[in-house]
Parts: structure tokens; sequence; C-alpha cells
């Protein structure tokens, strides 16, 4: 009895790579708008940011199983020819833009999805700068999926229709009378593996994202506890910070009229203000405190910051920096924060000062700030400087404890 198991294996391939191209769209949609925060090119925060970010994280996850189906679909048609199978080797090579698209395809999402997980990890255990790495492996991923779209999408559109379709499989050199045997089961296997596939991914997606429901991300290995210091750290390029108040300053330069040195005592004798807000990180978690400290639009205005400054770059003792927006700074509740909770900051969340703004992302919110530098015109776009490999998120269990060394 003939068999159908090139074909059945092409139909298996198609149905999958039609369900990942949907879930792909709206992955790729929702990586642009990380895209667009990772560059300072827009400050996306508020209710469309908490509704991105979790769905970002589930498609992530969903696809995951998916993803392993379509390789192994694909990588056994690609076997079974090379090992000159009869009946894989008659249905002919594999031609020649996907042979030079498939290694490349491949490695990217491989690269892609295992650095997507370590940062949702937030393990980075062996010190890589992940950030570049998931970004790099993403354009690379989606140039090589274009072009393979192009190639496959209306033989896949033409396979998948004749699965739905109940279709019987065409066999070469098989007589129409005859039965044709289909390894597994055929259809009904093809079709439980796919919804197997999508069940457990989305099982995944649930358990990292919290997507319906925050309370059902099991997975989701960073949680804010209730404690006024318990919620996650991280530190970026320098490390952790130890800072000798003695020497520290906290300097407001650039585009003013009156340039600004304040030691500890200094910026703790000045008015402040207390807030209760949620600071977020793409990472998954959010955590609400009371902050309080010396607004930053007091700040420039004792400094006698420029009327028409357009932005400020603000530096932390670490190296890392982020340019603020002038909307940014002078907005409502936008601290240099000496006090969560009522307690002064520790080392760890960034003393003797640190910057928040209510509804920006964690990664712009800067620890053990020592300057605030204003400029003119728009903010800088990070999107450079977040693809340099020099600048690893600096933690994980295998890495030293302090690997950038503290600072006496």
């Amino acid at each position: 009895m003939p068999t159908a198991g090139v074909g059945g294996n092409a139909r298996l391939t198609a149905m999958t790579g039609l369900v990942l191209l949907a879930l792909l769209v709206l992955e790729i949609a929702s990586a642009a708008f990380f895209f667009l925060l990772a560059g300072n090119l827009a400050a996306l925060g508020g209710p469309a940011y908490d509704v991105i970010r979790p769905v970002h994280f589930f498609v992530g996850f969903l696809l995951l199983p998916l993803i392993a189906i379509k390789l192994a679909s694909t990588g056994y048609r690609f076997g079974r020819y090379y090992l000159r199978d009869h009946a894989y080797h008659e249905a002919g090579p594999p031609r020649p833009v996907p042979r030079i698209i498939a290694p490349i395809l491949i490695g990217s999402s491989v690269t892609l999805f295992a650095s997507g997980v370590e940062m949702w990890s937030f393990r980075n255990q062996f010190g890589y700068a992940w950030t570049a790495i998931h970004n790099t492996s993403a354009l690379v991923f989606t140039a090589a999926l274009a072009v393979h779209i192009v190639v496959h999408v209306r033989e896949a559109h033409r396979t998948a229709a004749a699965e739905l379709a109940g279709t019987p499989i065409a066999v070469a050199g098989a007589e129409p009378a005859k039965p044709i045997r289909e390894p597994l089961g055929g259809t009904v296997t093809r079709r439980g593996l796919l919804g197997g596939g999508l069940a457990f991914g989305a099982v995944l997606g649930v358990g990292a994202s919290g997507f319906p429901v925050r309370s059902w991300a099991f997975l989701q290995p960073m949680r804010p506890g209730e404690g006024t210091f318990d919620f996650p750290i991280m530190n970026y390029e320098g490390g952790a910070q130890k800072v000798d108040v003695t020497r520290w300053r906290l300097r407001i330069a650039g585009s003013v009229a009156h340039p600004l040195e304040l030691t500890e005592a200094e910026l703790l004798s000045l008015p402040t203000e207390e807030h209760r807000y949620a600071i977020s990180c793409v990472d998954g978690w959010t955590a609400e405190r009371r902050w309080r400290g010396v607004p930053v639009a007091t700040l420039l205005r004792m400094a006698g910051a420029d009327r028409d400054f357009g932005h400020v770059l603000i530096r932390s003792t670490s190296g890392y920096f982020w340019d603020h927006d002038r909307s940014h700074v002078l907005a409502g509740g936008a601290l240099i924060c000496t006090h969560i909770n009522g307690e002064r900051l520790d080392d760890d969340h960034g003393y003797p000062a640190r910057l928040i703004i209510p509804g920006l992302l964690g990664q712009s919110q800067i620890k053990w700030i020592d300057e605030l530098d204003v400029g003119h015109g728009g903010p800088q776009n990070f999107a450079g400087p977040r693809f340099d490999f020099r600048n690893p998120v600096v933690t994980g269990h295998l890495l030293d404890r302090d690997p950038a060394g503290l600072r006496p």
C-alpha cells in the first residue's frame, strides 16, 4: 500500500506554518512597541503598555511548542531527503532560496526565543548583553522570515486548504483507486499534534505572562512582595553600587544659569513631595509604593534651566543613563526620590537618590543618580547604545556577586 508520508509531512508543515504566521505577526507588532521604548523613540506607558507587555510574553511562550513542531516537521523532511529515503528523494530537493534561508531562520529563531526566555527569567547566567543579542536576532529573524513567507506562503495556503477541505493526499505513482496509507493516523494525528501544541503553548503563555489574569502567572520568576524594598532589582552596565555620600554630589549642569552640586544633606533639606504609584518592568512585574523626594522641576528651577530646554540626560554612578524628554521631567510626581514608604533608600534600590516618574518603565528610572544634564532639542535615540554588546545587564546566579566591583 502506498504511503502519504511526504504529503502528510507537507500538510503538517503548512498548517503549522500558517498558524505560526498569524501569531508571529502579532508578536512582531508587540516587539515594535518594545523597540520604540528601548530606542527612546516614544514614551509608551499606561493602559497600552499594561496590555501589550503581557501579550508579548504570552504569544512568545505560546509560539515555543509550535516552533518546535515546525522545526521537527521541516527537519524530518530535510533529513529523510538527504538520507536518500526513496519517497522524499522522489519528491525533489529543497529549492535554492529555502536552502539558504533555512539555516539563518533556524539560527536566528533559536537565538531570539532563547534570549527572550533568558531576559524574561532575568537569570543572565553568563553575563551576556541579552538585550543586544535579542534585538539583533529579532532583526535577522524578521528579515529571514519575510523572505521565507514570500517563498512559501502560496504553496502553504494551497496545502493547508486541501487539508482543511479533507482532500485526499495524492501520491506520485499510486493508483487513484487504491487506498493511501497515512502514518500515525493522518489528519487526526496532524490536527491533534497542532492542537496539543497550541494548548501546551497557551498554558506556558498564561503561566509566564499572567495574561489574561495576573494571578495565573505561576511560572513568573520575579514577583514583588509586600515589604518596602521587596521588589526585583536590575542593574545595568556598571552593576550594583555602594555610594560614598561624603564624596557624592548631585550635579545639575548643562543649559542652566546656575550649575548646582548638592550634598546629601542639602538634597534632604529641600521641600519634598510624596506620591503613591507603581513602577513596572518589561520583564513582567509591577510594584506599587509610596515615593518621596524632591520634584525634578524644583531642582531645574533652582539651577535656572533654560526656559526652552528640551531634555534632561540623567546619569547613574554605575555608568547607566537615560535621556528624558522635557515633558517627563516636568510631569507631576517626577521625583528625585530619597524615601520609599517613608524609609530611606537602601544601597540596592538607589541610595542616595534615584529617579521615579509615574507611567514610565523601570529601565528609565535611574538608580544612584549623580547628574542631571539639561539640553536643547529632543532626547537621544537609545537604539544604538542598546545594541551595544559591551553593556550587559549585571546580575545572574553564575556571576560573581558583584561582577563590576562595588564603589567604596
